[in-house]
């Protein structure tokens, strides 16, 4: 008797394990574009600041073209990694991208998560962005959530329909390289024009605001 309860506990942890793992491997499903976003063919440089270079590429996922930033800094690769990991203070660590509200949904131990950002850029109405982060060393992969109760959405926030990207932070040289790539859509009625312009003014700033949280914040 004590052995065949056994094989049926055994049975059903097999069948337990085999559901978790279709669970999470719907949850980290990339999206089609995501191979064209991570390879560094057909960028274009379209701004180039003191320190940052910002390029764009067109893929089918979205109107809007993707975009690829880079920067080089003295501040230690695991330091920038561990400030773009903070999802939930992004309020802090991103002062200038007009995020008003960040959090963690649900953690999967320290290499994943489901996770929100509320953007309110002025004269657009609030995006709430919700989407799955995993972490792999010092690059973080995101993309966005669809399987997400319509109860976290109490005010019925506008959903973007489009949203995927990437950290990834390596050393070269003496200094730590940071490149942000992202593809997304906000949705709603907004001229594709303003939200092209806005990336490439808010981008720089999305990198130097990390750099310096990375710097004054992140204690080894």
């Amino acid at each position: 008797m004590k052995k065949y309860i056994f094989s049926i506990f055994q049975i059903f942890l097999l069948f337990f394990s085999f559901y978790i793992s279709i669970l999470f491997a719907y949850d980290h499903q990339y999206p089609p574009s995501w191979y064209e976003l991570q390879n560094d063919e057909g960028w274009e440089l379209i701004k180039e600041t003191e320190r940052v270079k910002i390029y764009s590429k067109q893929l089918e996922a979205a109107p809007l073209p993707a975009y690829r930033a880079e920067i080089f800094s003295d501040v230690k690769t695991d330091w920038l990694a561990d400030a773009a990991w903070l999802v939930e203070k992004s309020t802090e660590v991103f002062p200038n991208a007009y995020i008003t509200d960040a959090g963690i949904y649900h953690r999967r131990g320290d290499t994943s998560y489901t996770a929100y950002q509320i953007f309110d850029i002025p004269f657009l109405s609030p995006r709430l962005y919700q989407f799955n982060s995993m972490r792999h060393g010092n690059s973080i992969h995101w993309i966005k959530a669809d399987t997400i109760n319509v109860t976290y959405n109490p005010d019925e926030l506008l959903l973007p329909p489009v949203n995927f990207g990437s950290w990834e932070v390596e050393k070269v040289g003496n200094q730590s390289k940071i490149t942000y790539r992202l593809c997304t859509d906000p949705g709603g009625n907004v001229p594709l024009w303003i939200v092209e312009q806005a990336n490439q003014y808010n981008l720089p700033l999305l990198l130097i605001d990390l750099e310096t949280y990375a710097k004054e914040k992140i204690i080894p």
